[in-house]
């Protein structure tokens, strides 16, 4: 008898959670390249003449700002409980490529093929970076091995972000890649 009422149960969920997803569509979907607009295409292929493309999304910029993807997000910051809303036509294309062996890169734009922002994800920092942390308070922290380069059509410079962890205390840190310090986020105190 118990098993009918969950089985009952387990079934009117499943009916009631397809008519309510139905007319949405995901935050971040796998595209063809066929369906991605032309100025989008000639911008990133003006950017990144020479680089090995992994995959094209459909999205939605709230996607790429809370940043979702692919662990990126999480890999930093670690879970959290959000509202995640779904958009009924996504208008933002995004990209993921190599264009260095040891980068996975991803860019966003517009429909109009206006670029956004390009992250990469990076195996080591740059000189002038680690020069300034060993003279810092961070100079015995530990680094993670996530660390990523963010370029943006707004900002004169690249930004570099990380995480440093001693003990129980763990910091994002956003620095340029002159070594100066431009964001610091305490996490786990």
């Amino acid at each position: 008898m118990k098993t009918k009422h969950i089985l009952t149960l387990l079934i009117a969920l499943f009916f009631a959670h397809a008519g309510w997803s139905q007319g949405t569509v995901a935050q971040r979907q796998r595209a063809n390249e066929a369906v991605i607009p032309k100025a989008v295409m000639k911008v990133f292929k003006e950017q990144y003449p020479d680089v090995m493309i992994k995959g094209w999304y459909v999205t939605h910029i709230t996607y790429w700002q809370n940043d979702y993807s692919s662990g990126w997000y999480n890999d930093w910051y670690g879970q959290r409980n959000v509202v995640v809303y779904s958009y009924s036509k996504p208008s933002y294309y995004e990209v993921e490529f190599v264009a260095d062996a040891s980068e996975l890169s991803r860019a966003i734009y517009n429909l109009n093929g206006y670029w956004y922002e390009t992250r990469s994800q990076l195996r080591g920092l740059p000189l002038p970076i680690i020069e300034a942390l060993q003279a810092s308070k961070y100079a015995n922290w530990k680094i993670s091995p996530m660390k990523e380069r963010i370029e943006a059509p707004g900002w004169p410079v690249d930004v570099y972000r990380f995480k440093v962890s001693k003990g129980l205390q763990a910091r994002i840190l956003r620095m340029d890649d002159q070594g100066n310090f431009i964001q610091e986020k305490f996490l786990g105190e």
